[in-house]
């Protein structure tokens, strides 16, 4: 027998999730005899009541919990007929069930902030060990930038299509297969022989790399209670730079000082990220009904942020390829830039600009996007004039201050732009735009270091590296130019 109800429902605010409600009560046959919404900051609460029977009604309940545009359904708007009774009741249970299979949204939040950590410390712990690998199977600098090649145009490829399917299928079946990657890139290293199984090992490094910068962002807001994007944003920074920092530092001492040192590093990786990877299964998420099959689109970027676009991820495409160009070179021709021969002394020049990345990401988060921004941009300036200044006068100290500098201005910069991306982005793509964002910043990571390890063999490294700075230098005068012409439309 049918029975009136109300059921409220609270919502993301963007296109289309009425449609997809709308969309939800035909397919159950439940007609919507009128419908209430009261508008708050970025979500909408929705009041509908109709007539219907009660299987119905709960298997709408389920369907309603599985949009992921439903951020809570509010169960106590039911009026409280021993139908509705029964129905609050039934409510209640399948959001218990779904609590005691899952972690809390807080514990979630983290889970993924560790995973994206431990990835980029897995992927950057070979940095400080090159110098080894070319001594132990006579590797040249052609073979070690086609190592930096196969990771480049492995990760790329993976951040367009795991931000696309996230969006559709759900953030959680993006993440396991990413983490799943990272963990067979470390077991390759670990018995690794020489330059196939070491190709192959960067290779699933560049894949998981791609899936969860494509996926973690849009991941942490959505797990996030306050929605805050620039929070989740700088978070998502901040354990990105530490995880690429604390890799080669570990790698380093581990080398110089640890027995097996082409693979020890790898074993402490293995340690903490396989409790990670189980914990995933248990992840709290909202996921999509999947009644669409999945459709890959190329990567958007809405007009009315796309100014925005630009100079965010130009200037992230900047700020990473100064600082890789730091972690590529300085471990392997540390002896071009300054008299010192060690493996340690490697990775804590390429640590320190890292930590001094986290560090300003944390002092400046106060500060407006586009301060921060304008802050990267002078510091990226000044470490690009000190490391020109290095070159010549061979002085660990001044490289020590130029990695400071340098990495100062990648934090900021880097930070800034992620969160711009995040700010403008609407919720629906918000999975594609941000992994555009991160194709563009991976092409400044990869083809600059891969066009500097084919230059220093033709030009040297000093003579590498100084055109490196010029057309960079280039670049940025032509971004700033750009940031101040459009800073209304930006910012």
């Amino acid at each position: 027998m049918a029975s009136d109800y109300r059921i409220s429902m609270l919502v993301i605010d963007q296109p289309g999730v009425l449609a997809r409600i709308s969309n939800l009560f035909g397919a159950h046959e439940v007609n919507i005899e009128s419908i209430q919404t009261k508008k708050y900051k970025e979500t909408t609460r929705i009041r509908i009541a109709s007539n219907a029977e009660e299987q119905q009604v709960q298997n709408l309940i389920v369907g309603l919990q599985g949009l992921l545009d439903v951020v809570d359904i509010d169960a106590s708007a039911i009026a409280r007929s021993a139908f509705q009774q029964r129905l609050m009741q039934r409510t209640s249970s399948i959001q218990v069930m779904r609590e005691q299979r899952t972690l809390s949204k807080k514990m979630s939040f983290w889970l993924v902030v560790c995973c994206l950590f431990l990835t980029l410390f897995g992927t950057n712990i070979p940095a400080s060990l090159y110098t080894l690998y070319r001594q132990e199977w006579g590797l040249s600098s052609g073979m070690i930038t086609l190592v930096f090649a196969i990771y480049a145009f492995t990760v790329i490829p993976a951040i367009i299509v795991a931000g696309q399917l996230s969006d559709q299928i759900g953030r959680k079946k993006v993440l396991i297969p990413g983490i799943l990657f990272s963990i067979i890139g470390t077991a390759c290293f670990t018995i690794a022989d020489g330059l196939g199984m070491l190709l192959l090992a960067r290779l699933f490094q560049g894949l998981s790399v791609g899936i969860l910068n494509g996926v973690a962002v849009a991941a942490l807001t959505e797990l996030d209670e306050k929605r805050d994007k620039k929070k989740t944003a700088l978070i998502c920074a901040l354990a990105v730079t530490l995880g690429n920092a604390i890799g080669p530092i570990l790698s380093g001492l581990l080398g110089d000082f640890a027995p097996f040192p082409l693979r020890l590093s790898y074993y402490v990786h293995l340690l903490f990220i396989l409790p990670c990877f189980a914990a995933l299964f248990f992840l709290n998420e909202n996921v999509r009904p999947g009644l669409q099959p999945v459709k890959l689109k190329k990567p958007y970027v809405p007009k009315s942020m796309l100014k925005s676009f630009i100079l965010a991820s130009i200037t992230s495409f900047l700020a990473w390829s100064i600082i890789s160009m730091f972690m590529s070179l300085i471990p392997a021709n540390l002896s071009s830039f300054t008299q010192v021969h060690s493996l340690t002394i490697s990775g804590i020049v390429v640590a320190l600009g890292l930590i001094a990345a986290a560090a300003n990401q944390i002092l400046l988060k106060q500060f407006s996007l586009r301060t921060m921004i304008t802050i990267g941009y002078i510091l990226l300036t000044l470490g690009l004039i000190l490391l020109v200044i290095t070159l010549a006068a061979k002085s660990l100290v001044l490289l020590l201050i130029s990695a400071v500098l340098i990495g100062g201005g990648n934090g900021p910069a880097y930070a800034g732009s992620l969160a711009l991306i995040n700010e403008r982005s609407p919720s629906k793509t918000k999975g594609n735009i941000v992994s555009t964002f991160f194709v563009i910043t991976y092409l400044g990571v990869s083809l600059p270091v891969i066009g500097l390890g084919f230059l220093s063999q033709i030009l040297g490294v000093s003579g590498a590296v100084n055109l490196y700075v010029l057309i960079i230098g280039i670049v940025m005068l032509i971004t700033i130019m750009f940031g101040l012409k459009e800073r209304k439309n930006i910012f």
